[in-house]
């Protein structure tokens, strides 16, 4: 169905009442109805005897050749639908005023329902104060948001009305997860959690992905993580593990000393000895001490403020004297002494019984 606008097309009619006009062929020297309009389509009519006039939409009904009074749009009938009598009336097109377009004394046009255009059109001023319903490709050769040209407003990030997939609360994300480089991280400006807001970054706040590594001067607050792997000097007010406070501050450095704490290994057994090695401490066994310092303990003998003086036990019994020799101490029996110390007097010997005790 269409609405079609043709010229010279009139017909009688003989219809009376409001009901659908029966059209009865053309008046000399104008075109039918059928001749210019298809089953259905629709078209501005006026019907009149010369005193009664009736303008509306009609639409056409090829089979019987009616016009139907679809709506009426002015009429003699304070714009009703006339009734009409008997006798003969002409129907033909026409174009109401109400439904036409014309200039004002400025040479200005309104419209106030929808223009359609199925060609090109041309305008070498277009304003539109309401919005703008676009479904193809939208070609300018320059645009701008009030007063402002759409590129330095995209790049401000001040679109708060777009709808696109790229706008204010939109970006385009690449996948760059395995470059080796330093991606700057983005954060807001100022403290706005909301609302319309610009994008902020700082050279010494990134991200590689390639390392899986966020690089900062210092981190602030609550840092809740499994692993952790520090590069450089980790400083905290306190630091707990398994929830129990370290209160003193160890220094570690290669080696062993008093100010440095050595970390026990795995491997330390019950009666193992422990062996400095580096920065830890090993278990060692009777064994491996042995083989360690060559299978022998190498001992020096003899008596002196370092040496150790070492006691011949197989030979030292109860009351026994004690006599110092090269090699230690040894036990010596009361005539054994008094042998020792050549001929004595009893008087000597009970001298040495006293000075011995």
């Amino acid at each position: 169905m269409a609405l079609v606008i043709s010229d010279r097309v009139k017909e009688t009619t003989t219809t009376t009442g409001t009901g659908t006009y029966s059209l009865g062929g053309a008046v000399t020297g104008f075109e039918t109805f059928t001749a210019n309009l298809s089953n259905s389509d629709t078209t501005y009519y006026c019907c009149t005897d010369g005193t009664d006039f009736e303008v509306g939409l009609g639409t056409f009904t090829s089979s019987g050749t009616t016009l139907a009074r679809t709506t009426v749009i002015s009429s003699s009938n304070s714009n009703n639908a006339v009734s009409w009598s008997s006798g003969t009336r002409t129907l033909f097109c026409t174009l109401p005023a109400t439904k036409t377009i014309v200039l004002d004394a400025s040479g200005n046009a309104s419209v106030g329902g929808t223009v359609t255009a199925t060609g090109t059109s041309v305008f070498t001023n277009l304003d539109i104060s309401g919005d703008v319903d676009i479904d193809g490709t939208l070609e300018a050769d320059a645009i701008t948001v009030n007063g402002t040209a759409l590129n330095t407003v995209i790049a401000g990030v001040t679109v708060t009305n777009a709808t696109n997939a790229v706008n204010s609360t939109h970006v385009n994300v690449a996948d760059n997860e395995n470059a080796n480089e330093e991606n700057l991280i983005t954060f807001i400006e100022d403290a706005s959690a909301t609302g319309n807001v610009g994008l902020e970054s700082d050279g010494d706040f990134s991200y590689n992905p390639s390392t899986g590594t966020v690089s900062a001067t210092i981190f602030k607050g609550n840092i809740d993580a499994v692993d952790g792997d520090f590069d450089g000097t980790l400083e905290a007010d306190a630091i707990t593990l398994n929830g129990t406070a370290i209160t003193a501050t160890a220094t570690l450095s290669t080696g062993i000393s008093n100010t440095n704490v050595a970390q026990f290994t795995t491997g330390v057994a019950d009666d193992d000895f422990l062996r400095v090695a580096g920065t830890v401490i090993e278990g060692r066994s009777a064994a491996e001490v042995l083989s360690d310092i060559g299978g022998q303990a190498s001992l020096t003998f003899g008596i002196s403020n370092t040496n150790a003086v070492k006691v011949d036990s197989a030979s030292v019994a109860d009351d026994e004297y004690a006599r110092f020799t090269a090699n230690g101490l040894e036990g010596r029996s009361a005539s054994e002494v008094a042998s020792d110390i050549g001929a004595a007097t009893v008087d000597d010997a009970t001298a040495l019984a006293i000075a011995l005790g």
